[in-house]
């Protein structure tokens, strides 16, 4: 795991400044060792937290006639079965890292390399020979990429704070963008808070010319929810386990030591099953905990670890955990307001403590239908209503509450379910001359949606999911909060092999209402059920939430910030918000806007600044 850089220089030769400063900004996601190559106008650079291969990784690295060089983020799970196949080829190797595998695919395959990864990477590689860079990124977008392009340079790396080294940085702010993270609490791809900035999407790649033209982003991995197969549940449920344990055991490949996020909930509990079964010795576990008893998870955590007889380490959550802000807008370098990324990174910095990487239950939700929001939506559509009173009734549910009871599964509907500050919300927060910049529709969700017709109503959801919300926000969240302590998290649950196979799973033995009401995940709680009792595998789904409610609340602990912050006359916001609408929100407990509204005050100060 590590942070890369480059740029090129359309003016004159790269200099070692540049390049040394956009890899200092990223020091904390490789503190082992850091190296730089130049070639006239283009420059790369790299910062190494070392995980494979200890001795003899650093980067850039190239291959033996050094006509190709790669700065590189990330791990190949399957790195040394493909090392196997280039020796076949005839290939040699002088080291026993994943990038050096990565060089020779590329020299072997060229763009085609990606079709054969399995792992989480960003990586530029700098072809001498066709005078290119080749630039691309993870099949879920694990790993992170931006992209800068001005009328001087072309610059690539791992975090946005990066491009500020940049001389005449152009500085100017997407409006659009920050209205899409009002409604979606992220901004998609390819947008970023600046114009000049873009985010390379998931399962894409690009191509720069040493001159500076770069390639439209292509596409090169997608995964079909169309193709189904027959299968009985307790064959589903076999082949579920033995594809998940697979993926966990290829996610253990590690030279450091190594341990496990345990939230006590389905897909973490899984993982460190899993994790316990393959390991010979005791599992190290990490969880956070909250004050506020509706939001903590600690007793199932630590029923899990008791069960698996973990080395289990836990820290509590409090109010005063929002002194960390200024130091999480700096690294995500834009407008992010899932507020988990506050105990993500208390999580991460407590696993720092006793472990260099961790694996995570992250995409459970996505991959198997265990979101509440996708049992709501089938409950609520009217092709799912089974019984003739209800039938009868929708209508007038519908015409009452027309959000909660959507007419069908289109995409308008299912956006509205996942909307934070909805547009009526945001045409009387925006002042009137920023008005343009509301924004119709996400960008990108229409093309992704488009892609769906042929998928089950749950599987349009999930499909939608996987390429927005879990790239943008979850993943996003975990990569930077984790690489803040210089901690690797792998996600086995998002991992290629598991979710190819998991698309063949007809939608009823992942969500069904048999039961007489809508249930999700059910293959993995069926499993689950083999390790742990009843009331623990069907609880009440709980997410990894923060109080925020009780904390901005009028008598808690944090409202006079949100007083003081957004409604002063040193606020930064009301540039581009009305305060009287703001204040509305505040005395409506209107929270989770609220929280969107602080992140961008505190990182307006810090763009100012």
């Amino acid at each position: 795991m590590c942070g890369i850089a480059g740029y090129i220089n359309l003016t004159g030769k790269a200099t070692e400044q540049v390049i040394s400063d956009m890899t200092d900004a990223i020091s904390h996601r490789g503190p082992d060792g850091f190296g730089h190559k130049f070639f006239d106008n283009v420059a790369i650079g790299h910062r190494r937290l070392s995980i494979i291969d200890i001795a003899s990784g650093a980067q850039p690295m190239s291959n033996k006639s050094e006509t190709i060089w790669i700065t590189y983020n990330g791990e190949l799970y399957n790195y040394l079965d493909l090392k196997n196949k280039l020796i076949n080829f005839g290939y040699t190797f002088k080291t026993t890292s994943d990038t050096e595998v990565i060089i020779y695919a590329y020299e072997k395959w060229g763009e085609h390399c990606l079709k054969y990864f399995r792992g989480m990477f960003a990586f530029a590689i700098t072809d001498l020979n066709t005078k290119k860079l080749f630039v691309a990124r993870d099949h879920f977008g694990i790993k992170p990429l931006f992209y800068y392009q001005s009328a001087n340079c072309i610059a690539f790396g791992s975090e946005l704070q990066q491009f500020k080294s940049l001389p005449e940085f152009d500085t100017a702010l997407d409006l659009n963008a920050i209205d899409q993270y009002l409604w979606l609490q992220y901004i998609p791809a390819p947008l970023t808070v600046f114009k000049s900035i873009k985010k390379l999407k998931a399962a894409h790649y690009i191509t720069i010319d040493f001159n500076g033209q770069i390639s439209e982003q292509k596409e090169y991995w997608d995964i079909d929810f169309g193709k189904k197969q027959v299968k009985t549940q307790k064959e589903w449920m076999d082949a579920t386990e033995a594809v998940i344990k697979d993926s966990v055991k290829a996610h253990l490949v590690s030279d450091v030591p190594f341990g496990a996020f345990l939230s006590g909930g389905i897909d973490s509990s899984l993982v460190v099953t899993y994790m316990s079964e393959v390991l010979n010795k005791k599992v190290e576990t990490f969880s956070i905990g909250f004050e506020e008893e509706e939001y903590n998870e600690l007793k199932y955590s630590e029923l899990v670890a008791k069960k698996f007889n973990t080395n289990h380490h836990v820290e509590i959550v409090k109010p005063d955990a929002l002194n960390v802000l200024p130091k999480l807008i700096k690294h995500y370098g834009e407008p992010f307001g899932d507020s988990s990324c506050i105990p993500t990174y208390y999580v991460c910095e407590l696993a720092k403590k006793h472990v260099t990487m961790v694996l995570s239950g992250d995409g459970g939700d996505e991959c198997f239908a265990g979101y509440n929001s996708y049992t709501q939506f089938m409950k609520y559509l009217p092709i799912n209503y089974r019984s003739g009173i209800k039938k009868k009734l929708y209508p007038l549910q519908e015409k009452l509450f027309p959000k909660r009871y959507p007419k069908k599964d289109t995409l308008e509907n299912w956006i509205s379910k996942m909307s934070y500050l909805e547009a009526d919300w945001r045409t009387k927060l925006w002042k009137q001359e920023h008005h343009a910049h509301i924004s119709k529709m996400p960008e990108g969700f229409e093309e992704i949606y488009s892609k769906t017709k042929n998928f089950s109503t749950v599987n349009k959801v999930q499909y939608v999911d996987m390429k927005t919300y879990m790239n943008f926000d979850i993943l996003t969240k975990v990569d930077t909060a984790s690489m803040i302590h210089s901690l690797e998290v792998r996600t086995p649950l998002i991992d290629k092999e598991v979710w190819e196979f998991a698309a063949t799973i007809p939608e009823e033995f992942n969500i069904n209402n048999k039961s007489g009401e809508w249930q999700g995940k059910i293959l993995l709680k069926e499993i689950m059920l083999k390790h742990f009792p009843h009331d623990f595998v069907y609880r009440k789904k709980q997410g990894f939430g923060v109080p925020i409610s009780k904390w901005f609340a009028k008598q808690g602990q944090l409202n006079t910030l949100l007083q003081d912050r957004m409604l002063s006359k040193n606020s930064l916001v009301k540039s581009y918000f009305n305060q009287t609408t703001i204040s509305s929100l505040i005395s409506g407990n209107h929270n989770e806007s609220l929280w969107l509204i602080l992140f961008l005050e505190e990182w307006l100060t810090q763009f100012k600044k």
